[in-house]
């Protein structure tokens, strides 16, 4: 195995340059995985630090060369993560996994008249009728953005209803 103690200690003189990349891939300190990823970052800057010396020994390049690279694995590694919570997270409303006839019956709750005209086209053209947003933005002449975040805020609203 390699030695990575001098790129260590060349990671904690150039502390400042992770917090950038961590900063530049959108890990802020408010995170509460922000220790993690800086700890991972630390260790990919070892690892980069012991490779480049040993197939380049012009060191004036190393920091934006290390920079570029922690920047493209954190990206990676936000990107794996992601993926991995949207594929085994179940959203609170998943209406294609409950039979129709319970879908009914459960959503007695709902207040139609607290949402608003496009709150209940969301809710009948995307959840119960599966349609994409992309598709609905162009119909009701929305950005595809606006229609996310309208369909958090009636998410809240839904869950919101369901415990009163």
């Amino acid at each position: 195995m390699n030695n990575l103690e001098p790129g260590f200690q060349n990671a904690l003189k150039n502390q400042r340059l992770i917090h950038g990349v961590l900063k530049r891939v959108h890990i802020y300190t408010t995170r509460v995985d922000y220790d993690d990823y800086f700890q991972e970052a630390m260790i990919l800057y070892a690892e980069t630090y012991d490779k480049y010396c040993q197939s380049k020994k012009d060191l004036t390049k190393f920091n934006s060369y290390v920079y570029q690279k922690l920047t493209w694995r954190l990206t990676d590694m936000l990107r794996r993560e992601k993926k991995y919570y949207d594929f085994h997270s179940l959203e609170e409303f998943d209406f294609q996994r409950i039979p129709e006839e319970k879908s009914i019956v459960n959503l007695d709750f709902l207040k139609l008249s607290e949402l608003s005209y496009l709150e209940r086209a969301i809710l009948q053209e995307h959840f119960i009728e599966g349609q994409p947003l992309v598709i609905l933005a162009q119909r009701y002449n929305h950005t595809s953005r606006s229609l996310r975040y309208c369909r958090s805020k009636l998410l809240t609203k839904i869950k919101h209803m369901s415990t009163c």
